[in-house]
């Protein structure tokens, strides 16, 4: 229950840094992929740029230059 409660807290952190995130199962594994894609997506977007994180893949936001 702990590490649920922590990957759940993780998620939430990573949330509020970036944009939305889209989940379709509603299973610990699933909170995981999501941590270590957000994860991906903050490195590779830079903070604050996330477009959209799924447990598969995330897109950045556009610059609108």
């Amino acid at each position: 229950m702990k590490k649920f409660l922590h990957i759940l807290s993780l998620v939430a952190i990573v949330a509020s840094l970036s944009a939305c995130i889209s989940v379709s199962e509603n299973t610990v594994e699933a909170g995981k992929q999501i941590s270590v894609m957000s994860q991906q997506a903050i490195a590779t977007c830079g903070q604050g740029n996330v477009d959209k994180v799924t447990t598969t893949s995330f897109t950045c936001k556009q610059n609108s230059r």
